[in-house]
Protein backbone atom coordinates (compact mmCIF):
# COMPACT_ATOMS: atom_id res chain seq x y z
CA UNK A 1 0.00 0.00 0.00
CA UNK A 2 1.18 3.47 -0.86
CA UNK A 3 1.88 5.79 2.06
CA UNK A 4 1.46 9.54 2.14
CA UNK A 5 5.23 9.96 2.21
CA UNK A 6 5.68 7.74 -0.85
CA UNK A 7 2.99 9.65 -2.71
CA UNK A 8 4.62 12.99 -1.89
CA UNK A 9 8.01 11.63 -2.99
CA UNK A 10 6.49 10.53 -6.30
CA UNK A 11 4.59 13.80 -6.77
CA UNK A 12 7.76 15.86 -6.15
CA UNK A 13 10.03 13.71 -8.33
CA UNK A 14 11.53 15.62 -11.30
CA UNK A 15 10.21 13.09 -13.82
CA UNK A 16 6.69 13.34 -12.41
CA UNK A 17 6.87 17.13 -12.51
CA UNK A 18 7.99 17.03 -16.15
CA UNK A 19 5.17 14.67 -17.11
CA UNK A 20 2.62 16.87 -15.34
CA UNK A 21 3.98 19.96 -17.13
CA UNK A 22 3.47 18.22 -20.49
CA UNK A 23 -0.03 17.11 -19.47
CA UNK A 24 -0.88 20.73 -18.60
CA UNK A 25 0.35 21.80 -22.04
CA UNK A 26 -1.81 19.12 -23.67
CA UNK A 27 -4.83 20.24 -21.68
CA UNK A 28 -4.27 23.86 -22.67
CA UNK A 29 -3.98 22.88 -26.33
CA UNK A 30 -7.34 21.10 -26.16
CA UNK A 31 -8.95 24.11 -24.46
CA UNK A 32 -7.59 26.31 -27.25
CA UNK A 33 -9.04 23.94 -29.86
CA UNK A 34 -12.47 24.38 -28.29
CA UNK A 35 -12.05 28.15 -27.99
CA UNK A 36 -11.05 28.41 -31.64
CA UNK A 37 -14.09 26.43 -32.75
CA UNK A 38 -12.08 23.49 -34.04
CA UNK A 39 -14.79 21.10 -32.89
CA UNK A 40 -17.36 22.59 -35.26
CA UNK A 41 -18.12 20.28 -38.17
CA UNK A 42 -20.36 20.32 -41.23
CA UNK A 43 -23.04 18.35 -39.44
CA UNK A 44 -24.46 18.74 -35.95
CA UNK A 45 -23.64 15.13 -35.10
CA UNK A 46 -19.98 15.63 -36.00
CA UNK A 47 -19.81 18.82 -33.94
CA UNK A 48 -21.50 17.11 -31.02
CA UNK A 49 -19.17 14.11 -31.14
CA UNK A 50 -15.97 16.12 -31.49
CA UNK A 51 -16.96 18.57 -28.76
CA UNK A 52 -17.85 15.75 -26.37
CA UNK A 53 -14.56 14.01 -27.08
CA UNK A 54 -12.54 17.16 -26.37
CA UNK A 55 -14.50 17.96 -23.21
CA UNK A 56 -13.99 14.37 -22.05
CA UNK A 57 -10.27 14.61 -22.66
CA UNK A 58 -10.13 17.79 -20.59
CA UNK A 59 -12.08 16.13 -17.77
CA UNK A 60 -9.75 13.12 -17.81
CA UNK A 61 -6.66 15.31 -17.73
CA UNK A 62 -8.16 17.34 -14.88
CA UNK A 63 -8.66 14.15 -12.88
CA UNK A 64 -5.05 13.19 -13.41
CA UNK A 65 -3.64 16.65 -12.75
CA UNK A 66 -5.65 16.98 -9.53
CA UNK A 67 -4.58 13.62 -8.11
CA UNK A 68 -4.08 13.62 -4.37
CA UNK A 69 -3.40 11.14 -1.61
CA UNK A 70 -6.41 9.76 0.21
CA UNK A 71 -5.79 7.67 3.28
CA UNK A 72 -8.14 4.71 3.11
CA UNK A 73 -7.32 3.61 6.63
CA UNK A 74 -9.76 6.07 8.20
CA UNK A 75 -11.53 4.29 11.00
CA UNK A 76 -15.26 4.73 11.27
CA UNK A 77 -16.63 5.26 14.74
CA UNK A 78 -19.50 2.90 15.49
CA UNK A 79 -22.14 3.78 18.04
CA UNK A 80 -22.59 0.81 20.37
CA UNK A 81 -26.32 1.45 20.74
CA UNK A 82 -27.36 1.83 17.10
CA UNK A 83 -24.54 -0.13 15.47
CA UNK A 84 -23.95 2.69 12.97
Amino acid sequence: MLTSEQFQEWKNHPVTKEIFAELKKSRQAIVEQLANGNSIGYEAAATHGTTNRLVGQIAGLDQLLNISFEDSSVENEVDEVSGY
